[in-house]
């Protein structure tokens, strides 16, 4: 009887069946225990010899290596013995086996699906984000036709039309504020710019008397309103 491609577990199982019926047509008659042990000792060896007889030739070095044993193993030992090295050779070499043990360590290998070449680019083109763009202001061009302001109308210029009350004390209170140095004051945007011309101590002074004694004066506007 040979293994003949089949799996192990099958051979061993078989060789086992076969000799169970042996034992039980040709029973042992012996009566010394000593002539029994040495008896059983050679039919193990001798089913030793049959079981490594059969193997099929991948399972060579399993072969030699239960033949190297001491003492010499029984049919159970050399079986065990082979069974393992049929296990590492179906693991390691790929080789097909029917047992359940083969069956859960050999994986199955699935390719991982190629994503589309327009998925990728239309997620792409969505995870861009558009940089905000730097609109200017509105303007609704009807600027001052008088005096050129863009931020006031003709009829609305102090220049043309006369300064309210309370322009003077504003102006005293800026004046007061910027000292005798240049102060500025200018916005984001560059066509609203406040720039006083420099002016003297004397001079602000005067200012400030003639505005007191003569009313309301049309020179030196240098702010820009609205």
């Amino acid at each position: 009887m040979r293994q003949g491609g089949g799996s192990i577990e099958a051979y061993y199982n078989d060789l086992q069946g076969l000799w169970r019926e042996i034992d039980f047509r040709r029973p042992n008659e012996m009566k010394c225990e000593l002539d029994i042990k040495k008896y059983y000792d050679i039919i193990q060896e001798d089913r030793v010899y049959i079981f490594l007889d059969g193997l099929d030739d991948r399972l060579d070095k399993a072969r030699s290596d239960v033949l190297q044993m001491s003492p010499f193993p029984t049919v159970e030992q050399a079986y065990a013995h082979v069974r393992r090295e049929d296990i590492r050779q179906t693991v390691m070499l790929g080789a097909p086996t029917p047992t359940g043990v083969g069956l859960v360590t050999k994986g199955t290998y699935r390719p991982s699906r190629p994503i589309p070449t327009a998925h990728l680019q239309l997620q792409t083109a969505a995870n861009k984000t558009t940089p905000p763009s730097r609109s200017k202001a509105p303007t609704d061009g009807n600027g001052c036709t008088h005096c050129g302001n863009p931020k006031h109308t003709r009829e609305t210029c102090f220049k043309l039309h006369g300064y309210p009350d309370w322009w003077d004390g504003l102006k005293a209170r800026k004046l007061a504020a910027g000292g005798t140095g240049r102060a500025a004051l200018v916005t984001s945007d560059p066509l609203v710019t406040l720039i006083p011309h420099e002016e003297s101590t004397s001079t602000s002074e005067k200012d400030s008397s003639s505005f007191s004694n003569s009313g309301y004066s049309h020179q030196g506007d240098h702010w820009s309103w609205y």
